[in-house]
This record gives C-alpha cells, sequence and structure tokens, in this order.
C-alpha cells in the first residue's frame, strides 16, 4: 500500500515533467520561427538604381515592406526610365550621324576630291608611305616641296596623318581607295572628336554629384549628349573638318579631346589612376599628329599644377600625371624624329616638366610624412627644404646648361600669341589673315548660340567644384586667351564651349523632365546607419507631419505649379532655338565647303 502511494506522486511527477517538456519544446519552436521571420524580414533585398541599372544587396537594418500598388508603380517607373535612357541612346546616335553627313557638303558638290593646298601635299606624303613604307618614308627628301630648296619630309613632317590613313587602308577599309579614305577622314573623326567632347561633358557632370556622397539627382547623360549634339555642328570644328580637307587639324580635334577626356576620368578617384597609361597613349597619337600638341601639354601640366594651388593634390593624380607624362614624352621622343629631344629642351615644355619635378618632391614628402607621422609644422619644414634645394640644383643646371644653347628659343608663332602679331619678325607669321587677333563677329560667326549658353555651363562647373569642373573652368579661360591672339586658335575653343554649353543644356532639360516624372538615374550611397536614422525620424514626424500638410499643401502646389511652368518655357526654348542653331550651322557648312582651289562653271546646253 506505501508502495503504491509513493509510486503515484512518481507518476504524476513524470507526466508533469513530459508536459513542461513539450511547453518548452513548443516554446523554443515559435521562438526560432518568430526569429527567423524576424531575420527574413531583416535581410530584406533592398534595390538600388544607379544609372539605369538594378543590384540587389542585403543589409542588416529592418525595411519597409513594398505593397503590390507601389511595386507596380515602381516597375512602370523603371520601364519609363529604360524609355528615356533609350530616347537619349538615340539622341547621341543621331548627333554622331549629322557630325558625318554635315561634312560631306564639298563631296556631294564636287566628288572624292582632296582641295586647299596643304591637304594636297598631304596626300602626296600618304602616297609615299603607302608604297615606299615607313622606313623609306622617315629619310625621305622631297626635292618638289619649297623648289628650290626641297624639303626633309621625314623629319619636318607629324607624320600622325599620314599613318592613319595608310592603317585604315591596310587593315579596315581594305576595298576602298586611297584617295576615297582620305576624303572622308575628317567627317569620320568629326564625330570621333564630338563624341569625345561629350564624354568630357559627362565626366565633369558625373565626378561634381559623385562627390557629394548622397542619393541625388544626375543630369550627366543629359549633360554628354548635348554637348556631343553641339560639337557635331559646331562652326568652330567645321572650320577644319570639312570632307576633303585632309589636314592635320581634322585629326588632331579628336586627338585632344581624347586626351582631355582621359586625363579627367583618371583623376576622378584615388582608384582611376591607371587610366592615365591611356591618357599618355592618346597624346602620344596628338604629338604624331599636330604641332598643336604643346598646347594640349601645357594644359594638362596647367591643371595638374593648379589641382596642388586648390590643396586637391592627392595620390591618385600624381600617379595619373607622372603616367601621362613619363609614357606620352618617351613614346614622342623615341618614335618620333620631327619631336627628339625636344620636350626636355623647348621653352615652351619646360612648364610640364617643372611641373612633374615638383610632383615627385611633393609625393617624397607625403611618403615621409605618412611614415614618419609628421604633424603640419614638421610636413612644412620638410616640403620648404626640400623645395628649396631642388630650385638650388634646377638654377645650377641651368647657369650650365644656357651659355651651350641647350635651351630652344620661343617659336615665332608662340611668340604670336604673346605680343602683338606685327612684333614676330617672321613675314609669313605676320602676313597670314588667320594669325590675326580674333573679334566679337568672329567668336559669334563660328559659335553662334553657344556664345550666350556657354558661360551658364561654366557657372554650373564652378557650382559643382570637382577635379574634372575644375579643368573645364581653366580650359575656358586658356582657349579663350590664346583664341583672342589669333582667329585660327577659335578652333581649341570649340570643344570646350560645346562642353560648356552642353552641361547647362543638359542640366536644364533634366531639371525640366523631373518636374513633370522622375526619369533621372540616381547616384547611390550605401549607408545603413543613415537609412534607419531617417526611417526613425519619419515614423516620429509623422504626427506632425498630417498638421504640417494642411499648412503648407498650398504652398507646395504653387511653388510646384510655377516650377513647372519654367519647365515647360525651358522646353520650348531649347526647341524654338535649336532648328535656328542648326539651320546656322548648315549654311556655314556649305559655306565652308567650296574649294579655294577648285571653281565651278556652268556648261552652255
Amino acid at each position: 500500500m506505501a508502495a503504491s502511494i509513493k509510486a503515484k506522486p512518481r507518476g504524476s511527477a513524470a507526466k508533469s515533467l513530459s508536459k513542461m517538456a513539450a511547453k518548452t519544446t513548443a516554446k523554443a519552436t515559435a521562438t526560432a520561427q518568430v526569429k527567423s521571420s524576424t531575420s527574413a524580414t531583416e535581410t530584406t533585398a533592398t534595390i538600388e538604381t544607379t544609372m539605369g541599372t538594378t543590384t540587389a544587396s542585403t543589409t542588416g537594418t529592418p525595411t519597409t515592406t513594398v505593397t503590390t500598388e507601389d511595386a507596380s508603380s515602381l516597375g512602370g517607373d523603371h520601364v519609363f526610365r529604360w524609355v528615356y535612357f533609350f530616347f537619349l541612346g538615340y539622341l547621341l546616335m543621331l548627333a554622331l550621324w549629322k557630325a558625318y553627313d554635315i561634312r560631306l557638303g564639298a563631296i556631294r558638290e564636287y566628288g572624292m576630291v582632296i582641295h586647299e593646298f596643304d591637304p594636297w601635299f598631304n596626300y602626296r606624303a600618304t602616297e609615299y608611305l603607302y608604297y615606299n613604307g615607313w622606313e623609306r618614308f622617315c629619310t625621305w627628301f622631297d626635292y618638289k616641296s619649297w623648289y628650290p630648296l626641297g624639303r626633309p619630309v621625314g623629319t619636318t613632317i607629324y607624320p600622325g596623318l599620314q599613318l592613319t590613313a595608310v592603317f585604315l587602308k591596310n587593315h579596315i577599309f581594305t576595298t576602298k581607295s586611297l584617295n576615297d579614305i582620305c576624303c572622308l577622314m575628317p567627317a569620320w573623326f568629326g564625330a570621333v572628336a564630338s563624341f569625345f567632347v561629350g564624354m568630357i561633358a559627362y565626366e565633369s557632370v558625373y565626378s561634381s554629384e559623385l562627390r557629394r556622397k548622397k542619393t541625388i539627382m544626375t543630369s550627366a547623360l543629359e549633360c554628354g549628349v548635348a554637348a556631343a549634339g553641339i560639337m557635331a555642328i559646331v562652326p568652330a570644328h567645321l572650320m577644319r573638318s570639312i570632307g576633303g580637307g585632309f589636314d592635320n587639324e581634322s585629326l588632331a580635334l579628336s586627338a585632344m579631346t581624347g586626351t582631355y577626356y582621359f586625363w579627367c576620368r583618371s583623376i576622378r578617384d584615388e582608384k582611376s589612376w591607371p587610366i592615365g597609361i591611356l591618357t599618355g597613349i592618346m597624346y602620344f597619337y596628338m604629338v604624331a599628329v599636330w604641332g598643336g600638341y604643346i598646347f594640349v601639354l601645357n594644359m594638362v601640366g596647367c591643371h595638374a599644377g593648379f589641382l596642388v594651388l586648390l590643396g586637391r593634390y592627392s595620390t591618385g593624380v600624381y600617379r595619373s600625371y607622372s603616367l601621362f607624362f613619363c609614357l606620352g614624352t618617351s613614346l614622342a621622343i623615341y618614335t618620333l624624329p620631327v619631336v627628339g629631344w625636344t620636350p626636355l629642351k623647348s621653352l615652351e615644355q619646360m612648364g610640364p616638366l617643372v611641373v612633374f619635378l615638383g610632383y615627385q618632391l611633393i609625393e617624397i614628402c607625403e611618403i615621409v610624412k605618412r611614415k614618419k607621422g609628421l604633424n603640419r609644422k614638421q610636413a612644412w619644414a620638410l616640403r620648404v627644404g626640400l623645395f628649396l634645394g631642388g630650385g638650388l640644383i634646377s638654377a645650377l643646371l641651368i647657369y650650365l646648361l644656357a651659355p651651350s644653347g641647350y635651351f630652344g628659343p620661343l617659336s615665332a608663332r608662340v611668340r604670336g600669341l604673346l605680343v602683338k602679331h606685327t612684333r614676330t619678325g617672321n613675314p609669313l607669321v605676320d602676313s597670314v589673315a588667320e594669325h590675326q587677333p580674333a573679334n566679337k563677329s568672329q567668336y559669334f560667326q563660328y559659335l553662334d548660340n553657344v556664345c550666350y549658353v556657354a558661360p551658364i555651363g561654366i557657372l554650373m562647373c564652378l557650382y559643382d567644384f570637382s577635379n574634372a569642373s575644375t579643368f573645364m573652368v581653366l580650359y575656358a579661360i586658356v582657349s579663350y586667351y590664346f583664341s583672342s591672339k589669333m582667329v585660327r586658335l577659335i578652333i581649341l575653343l570649340g570643344p570646350c564651349m560645346s562642353a560648356a554649353g552642353g552641361i547647362a543644356l543638359g542640366r536644364t532639360f533634366s531639371w525640366s523632365v523631373y518636374q513633370f516624372v522622375d526619369v533621372s538615374s540616381r547616384i547611390i550611397v550605401d549607408d545603413a546607419k543613415k537609412k534607419s536614422t531617417k526611417k526613425k525620424k519619419k515614423g516620429n514626424a509623422s504626427a506632425t507631419e498630417g498638421q504640417e500638410q494642411k499648412s503648407g499643401g498650398k504652398i507646395t502646389s504653387v511653388v510646384s505649379l510655377v516650377k513647372k511652368l519654367v519647365a515647360g518655357s525651358c522646353f520650348y526654348s531649347i526647341y524654338y532655338y535649336s532648328p535656328q542653331f542648326y539651320s546656322t550651322c548648315v549654311k556655314m557648312s556649305t559655306a565652308l565647303s567650296h574649294p579655294s582651289i577648285m571653281f565651278k562653271a556652268q556648261t552652255s546646253k
């Protein structure tokens, strides 16, 4: 009896224990399900739209639930955005086609004929290179040029034009005649230069907005398309790239704008410096094509020095400039007889060399500062001492080399840019009309309405300060100064004004479109803490927003209406003035398409 009594509570205890274990298991299962569901909500993929593409990333912060209606609206906006991007792509292709088509006026009227005097010599040199090869071309002495003295063509010509034509003949357009290729090359490279100018405008805007490091609307694509469209037909570009005008400048603008774009792209951030290799290669091509490479070299060198004065020096900028200078200069010295050791001797190219040496000293100071942990005062003392020592060594070298005639004098054309053209002392330079100073009417003749729009783009570059936008500002100042000294150098102002005008029009067009529908691309910076903080603030302020919406709703609607009216007026202005600008450019193209060595005659029927 006693055993049965004792066994009874033991059985009840076992039953109670089993019930407690079952409850505990159920609770653990429920907890695990809650945790799994919570982790599932916490690891919700957030979709970020960047430049029209979508990328999914897993974050550890809670995200709000997207309803089916919101998802459908997001999908509709995404499709509409892609349609808008395809529209911009169509405009870009149309601009490049117009750049090619508008330059064929002389070919349609006169046929595949080389016109003007210099292009005929360039074509004759191209034929000699094609039939005799590079080695004989370098040692070719032409008895018919500069008669009766003759000319050593191989050592006095920039052979990039001839080499490009022969390359196209041998490897790409094998069925076309050499004459036809030379006639069409200005039109082809006119489109290439237009594309690079669009890329310069794109980089100036994109790098400026990327620097803000927050979610913003970017109008870089619109600016690039607008700049390419202006450069495609602006008379300042047409003046040296009409079909049949087989001259150095027709290719030089493509090489120059390509060098500028790769330089701006290589200094976008610290990881972009390897693009300096492309900058050096494109600069080498520029040296091979045209003697105006001195302007390109000094332009990049001035910008590199300007970045130091602005306090924007970095190791990435140092590496990019060093690659550009070393690669481009060494290739030019080693392969081009006309250049030789000029980059290390000519006074016209001493500035970029000084900047290069200065960059080496600055980087040495930065390395020592990082390794030894110097404070600001010690770092400045190191810089001053190092630069004083470098200056003394440079002064000693100049003192030893100058009497021997190591440094070459400034050329007559460069002197003409610094003093009045009548004081150069060279009658050949002084007598040419293209070497006269430019006046107001000539700027409007070759730039038309771009003269009004481009300054607005320069002001926008000053507002959004970045490495690329500072280059745009400096390029505008320098090119305007030199074009005011010599009319023919308006060709150097054309790319800058086109890019600046494209920035102004692109930003205006993008803002106007944004007032009606959000089709803009966005720059997203992944910052989970800021996002969660903003969501908490929104949750706490949800009660007060309702009251503020009642009082501020009318003001918001009025502001929105005013913005839409302004956007509509911007659309109308672009729609009204664009055909006028295109018509003026077509007229200038027709006027430039009449070769001076050919005449039209009417035959009697």
